[in-house]
């Protein structure tokens, strides 16, 4: 993968990622830090919100962290 520079960079791989293991998405927050891009998504069709956080580096695009909570 190559740098992330802006936020549309960040939401698109964030939501080739989700796409794999999620059908529908609601995009939530994108937030940047100093190496990397944290963004959110609501992945809830019914029922309360299901938030999943992609990190990604800044630099290279990859996908450091991955989590899932029911709010």
């Amino acid at each position: 993968m190559s740098e992330i520079r802006t936020t549309e960079d960040a939401i698109t791989k964030a939501e080739s990622f989700v796409f794999k293991y999620y059908s529908f998405h609601r995009l939530e927050t994108v937030k940047k830090a100093a190496d990397s891009w944290v963004v959110q998504f609501d992945v809830a069709v019914l029922g309360p919100k299901r938030i999943v956080t992609v990190k990604l580096d800044k630099n290279t695009g990859d996908v450091i962290e991955f989590t899932s909570a029911e709010s």
